[in-house]
């Protein structure tokens, strides 16, 4: 890798960590980065949150 190239993404992934809040390391926002891709590529599943199966009822039907 280039040395304008490692510092164009060191530059990007200092401004992912101050776009997000809370204490975030740099192999946190590394391993964030990385799961999103894979994700969004493919590679992983799409993280899904949804309701718990003790508090569905007929109220929360789409």
């Amino acid at each position: 890798m280039t040395e304008f190239y490692a510092e164009k993404i060191e530059t990007a992934l200092q401004t992912y960590i101050s776009d997000h809040p809370g204490p975030l390391t740099r192999e946190q926002a590394i391993s964030a980065i990385l799961e999103n891709w894979f994700a969004s590529h493919g590679y992983l599943p799409p993280q899904q949150e949804g309701r718990r199966p003790e508090d569905l009822d007929a109220s929360n039907d789409d």
